[in-house]
Order: C-alpha cells, then structure tokens, then sequence
C-alpha cells in the first residue's frame, strides 16, 4: 500500500484518511465476509455428504428388519376388491397416509377380502427361523430358561420360557385362553371397536383413534394421530376376521407428533432371539384380544397396499429408517388369545 494512501498520513487530508479507512474496512470485511462464506459452504457440504452417506448405510440395513416366525401352516394374505360392502370414499383414488416427511404411507385398496393372493405367505427376502419354537423345550434343563441366555445361563434374564409341546396354552399370558384364527374368530361386524393397543415387550401402550379422512383437493388422505395409534376405519375390529391395521409414528422430531412405535423395529431382533412378541388389543366392550406377531418386513412405501386376511390378524405400520422414512416396516400377528371383559377365563 502505498504511503499517500495509508488513512494515518499526516500529509493526507482527514476526509481522504476517512475515505481510505472506509475502503480499508470494506475489503477487510469483504474478505471475513469470503472466508466464511467457504466455511459455510464447507460444512453444509460435508453435512450433506454426511446425510446422504447416513442415508445409503441405514437403507442398507434395512432388510434385517425382514423375519418370519417358523409357522405350521401361513395364512393366505388377499386384496381387498373394491366392491366393498363397508363404506369407501371414492375408492378408485389413491387414498394415501401421511407419513413423518409428508409423503404418503400407503394407497388404499379397498376393504372387504377375496381370493386372489396379493403377496406370498412368506416373502423371499425374508429370514426365516430354521428352528421351529417347540424345539427350544427338547433340551433338559433348558426348558427354564429363554434361549437367548443358554450361553449364559446364570445371568439369564427377561421372562422365563416354559413353553411345552404337550400343553400350547402354557405360551399365552395369564388370563388368556387359547383359540384359533379362524375357528373362533367374530364375523366382520361383530366386534366392537379398538379402545386401547398394548404390546409390552417393547413397552407400547397406547389409545386408539380411528384414521379420519382428509380432502386434499385432488385425492384423498388419512390423518395419523399425534402420539396415538390410529386404525383403518374400513378394517377388522379386534377379533373378527380379516385384518386389522393400526399406524403409528416411529418419530416426529420437527412435527411434534409423537413416537408411539419408535421401538417397533427391534421386534424382529427380538423374534431372533425366541421371544414371544404378544399384542394385545382391547375393544370399548372390555374384551382384550391376544395377538402373536409372526412375521416382519419392509418394503418401499410406494409399494405398500392394504391386504385383508381369511384369519384374524392385524399389521402395524411407522416409517423407517430414521431421518429418512421412505421405507416401511409392517409387523403382523395373529390371533391366539382371549380375556373376556370379567378377566375371567372360559
């Protein structure tokens, strides 16, 4: 820099010293002002690149979350027509629930059952366990013990696992009593609606709220409840045939809008390890149904459709995986179990 151009020379008049100030500062600024912007730009980048590496490694992991109990026998999943006898709401749109990011959960296809198969009974990207459940009680003393702790048998915990070929029943909780999926479960219409969804192993207990529909101008939408369990009006009541489904959020972090089953992905580590994973749902007429989950997956959520059942079952649904939410992971059960509304057992 020149010496006639420092903003401190004496032979400098002051309103030029003031104007070579000025400039001064500006370049400096100008110069705080650059660098920071490379800062700034910097790390937005590196926290995309971040979000996106995160993205591609938690989609990645996504098909550990597909498992399938060792069943005797699979009930036929179907699609549900849309000559329904229930009431639809303009069944030829796509009815589409939102999820956490706002993108829709599910199309609706309609609600009554048919015979035409909509998936197999165990998908082919599904871990399927090799080793049937009765098998756990062959080996004396192991019977007392849960398998996941065999290898450490004195610092086992969790429930015990007393489960016997010769007696089933002895599997349901206290209070339930065994019954089938199909011999004994209510007629569509005969049941009473959902007033409460409990499934203890991954402490969720929650109200029930029926899905309300919502106009979105050119289609048509459901409404999830904000730290609730929401239910397909259009689907089974606890303990008719058919299928029953329920959604909940996994998280809601920027909506505030709950995260009833942020647990439900550890069911299938928890199918794994030989867990009896139970839901219970209790209808406003006291009666509680026991469900027994069967199988998990994930799937897209565009590929994502609701099917009915020629069994009483239900499907839990929430977004996966974490941040992202493009996935969703559906967990069904299958009716095994009744506690009539006295708590008394027939």
């Amino acid at each position: 820099m020149r010496s006639d151009s420092h903003p401190n020379n004496p032979d400098i008049p002051a309103h030029q010293q003031r104007l070579n100030a000025l400039r001064l500062g500006q370049i400096q600024l100008g110069r705080t002002f650059g660098i920071a912007m490379v800062l700034a730009g910097a790390v937005l980048l590196t926290l995309v690149s971040g979000y996106y590496a995160y993205t591609a490694s938690a989609r990645s992991q996504l098909e550990e979350l597909n498992f399938a109990v060792a069943q005797p026998a699979q009930a036929t999943l179907t699609v549900l027509p849309e000559s329904s006898q229930a009431t639809v709401v303009n069944p030829t749109e796509s009815m589409a629930i939102p999820s956490e990011g706002g993108k829709p959960l599910t199309s609706f296809v309609g609600v009554e059952e048919s015979a035409k198969p909509l998936i197999p009974a165990v998908p082919e990207n599904q871990q399927v366990s090799d080793r049937p459940t009765e098998s756990y009680s062959a080996l004396y003393p192991a019977i007392y013990i849960h398998p996941k702790f065999w290898a450490q048998p004195l610092w086992a915990g969790g429930e015990p696992y007393v489960y016997n070929p010769a007696n089933p029943d002895t599997t349901l909780p206290n209070g339930f009593r065994a019954v089938s999926a199909m011999d004994d479960a209510l007629q569509r219409g005969d049941g009473s609606q959902t007033s409460r969804i409990a499934i203890p192993l991954i402490d969720v207990d929650s109200e029930i709220q029926e899905l309300e529909i919502l106009n979105l101008g050119d289609s048509r939408a459901y409404e999830t409840p904000k730290h609730l369990v929401g239910h397909i009006p259009q689907s089974s009541n606890p303990g008719e045939l058919g299928n029953a489904w329920y959604f909940g959020h996994l998280e809601s972090p920027i909506k505030g809008e709950g995260n009833v089953f942020h647990r439900l992905p550890e069911i299938p580590d928890l199918l794994r390890d030989g867990d009896d994973v139970f839901v219970e749902l209790e209808s406003v007429d006291g009666r509680i149904f026991l469900y027994k989950t069967t199988r998990t997956q994930v799937m897209h959520e565009d590929d994502l459709e609701l099917y009915g059942s020629d069994t009483a079952q239900l499907t839990l649904v929430a977004c996966v995986p974490r941040l992202v939410y493009d996935h969703r992971i559906v967990v069904t059960a299958e009716l095994v179990g009744i506690q009539d509304a006295s708590g008394d057992v027939n």
